[in-house]
């Protein structure tokens, strides 16, 4: 579950210092050189950090005040680099978490890093959702009359944060909160939890959230990804590319 970073700048001593720094963090980088290439990346993919070159890539503000619209990287760390153009206080209005300042050394950008590390692998533990296939039982209860409805559905993916299902029949539209009972991969024993449905299509397919987590599934669940997570570091590094 190696965290990943996108980069937008034209500065090659910027690529550079940033490749050395991430790589000794663990952190994947993509770059791109263009506004427009950088912008159809935040729209198609998920990334844990975005470095902006606000300065000296032309419609690189755009970028800066677009990250927070899209869908996948609303969340992400957002780090601007300045340039004397546009101020640190300006580039934090406009959405970034940090600025630095030109010329980027490898100290201020390891410091700068390291700052947020911690804060982005807990949402990319959040956010990660993992393939899985797992049969699950919905429980949707009403409490005016006591009467219950059991849905079977299959998990296709989960994340720390709620999982998404296939179901074969439809999901009661009255009711948005199941009772959940499955068996997470790896293990024998049921887990039992609340969740809301948080959307649901025509084909059967649903997003659910897991509500009001006891502390203890919390922690069973963390473990999970920590354990993937040991998995991932030990799988060839993704391919970096400038685009």
């Amino acid at each position: 579950m190696e965290l990943r970073c996108l980069l937008l700048t034209r500065d090659d001593q910027i690529i550079r210092v940033l490749r050395r720094v991430l790589e000794g963090l663990d952190v994947g980088l993509e770059v791109c050189t263009g506004a427009d290439k950088a912008a159809e990346e935040l729209e198609r993919f998920k990334y844990d950090a975005v470095m902006i070159d606000c300065d000296d890539v032309h419609n690189a503000i755009t970028v800066l005040c677009s990250v927070r619209l899209t869908a996948s990287n609303k969340s992400s760390t957002v780090f601007a680099i300045v340039n004397g153009i546009t101020t640190v206080s300006s580039a934090m209005e406009l959405g970034a978490n940090l600025a630095l300042e030109k010329p980027i050394t490898e100290g201020k950008a390891r410091h700068a890093f390291k700052a947020v590390h911690g804060l982005m692998l807990q949402e990319r533990r959040r956010y990660y959702r993992h393939a899985v296939d797992l049969p699950v039982t919905l429980r949707f209860e009403d409490k005016d009359t006591g009467s219950h409805r059991e849905v079977l559905a299959t998990a296709i993916d989960i994340s720390e944060g709620g999982m998404a299902i296939k179901v074969k029949s439809t999901l009661p539209s009255k009711f948005r909160t199941a009772q959940l009972k499955f068996v997470m991969p790896g293990a024998r024993d049921f887990i039992e939890l609340l969740g809301a449905v948080a959307w649901a299509d025509e084909q059967g397919n649903a997003g659910v959230r897991f509500e009001n987590v006891p502390y203890t599934l919390r922690e069973r669940l963390a473990n999970f990804f920590r354990d993937i997570e040991k998995k991932d570091k030990q799988a060839p590094p993704a391919k970096k590319t400038i685009r």
